[in-house]
């Protein structure tokens, strides 16, 4: 651990600590005031959620049907996986990790930060600590961003956060399972470009998996390469206790890559500028 590179891990994406955030934030205070006005109408909402391709895209993104009581916490699991919430989350990942390794590399500055009195193992673990501590913190930002729009608009019915936090903490497992598979690819290409490239193809390739085997029967052996079957907020929020099983494949397999990375990136050339 370098503080001084850890303190340069975190200034390098300075803009996008600010940015994401208040991103986050405003987002989940206008899913408050979407939830006051959806409230409004609950029983035409419960016939547009019973149509078949809405059930099946619901199921697909929140991992289950909305059967039964159509409460606001239940309808706020949506802001957990929304496209614009998820991607302002990978961006910053993205960002930092690619940035980290890969993007000191493709700069050529790779060869004056390793000339440095620290060693490569040094570099790997401190810039992975600062991106995992934004990317754990950022998992947690839709709980104030909720309760700011419950304060600003005023719901009649209040959110159940004792069921919400779990829904977060499978986040974060989320983030920081993503976060170890970039960091090793991050460390094992020269350009940023590509690093952020391979990622994104992954994760499109295991959400197009995880949409087909909604409705293929032959695609279904294989919803368990996809990360989002083990993300799935409304059966989180339902049972109000964190999907344990489903963390711990997401931390083992980002802290499996993660190490891969270290033990490649300790041993591999490093192209010249």
């Amino acid at each position: 651990m370098n503080l001084a590179l850890f303190r340069k891990t975190l200034r390098d994406a300075r803009w996008l600590l600010i940015g994401v955030p208040l991103g986050v934030l405003l987002f989940d205070v206008a899913a408050i005031r979407v939830l006051i006005e959806g409230a409004r109408d609950l029983e035409f909402l419960r016939q547009w959620l019973e149509r078949p391709l809405v059930q099946l895209l619901v199921r697909t993104a929140l991992g289950a049907d909305f059967a039964g009581e159509l409460t606001p916490t239940v309808l706020v699991t949506f802001a957990f996986v929304h496209p614009l919430f998820l991607a302002l989350l990978y961006t910053l990942l993205l960002a930092m990790t690619s940035n980290a390794l890969a993007g000191e590399i493709g700069r050529g500055t790779a060869d004056l930060l390793l000339t440095l009195p620290l060693s490569r193992s040094t570099v790997y673990v401190t810039t992975s600590l600062a991106w995992a501590l934004v990317a754990a913190g950022a998992a947690w930002l839709p709980l104030p961003g909720l309760w700011l729009g419950e304060q600003i608009f005023q719901p009649a019915s209040r959110l159940e956060y004792h069921r919400l936090w779990p829904v977060a903490l499978n986040l974060m497992a989320l983030t920081l399972g993503v976060g170890g598979v970039a960091m090793a690819i991050s460390g094992a290409v020269s350009r940023r470009g590509l690093a952020i490239g391979i990622v994104l193809a992954g994760l499109l390739l295991s959400d197009i998996v995880h949409f087909v085997a909604q409705f293929w029967a032959a695609v279904r052996p294989l919803r368990v390469v996809g990360v989002m079957h083990y993300y799935r907020p409304l059966p989180t929020v339902r049972a109000a206790t964190p999907p344990w099983g489903d963390m711990a494949v997401l931390l083992g397999v980002g802290l499996a890559a993660w190490l891969a990375g270290w033990w490649h990136f300790r041993r591999r050339d490093i192209p010249a500028a």
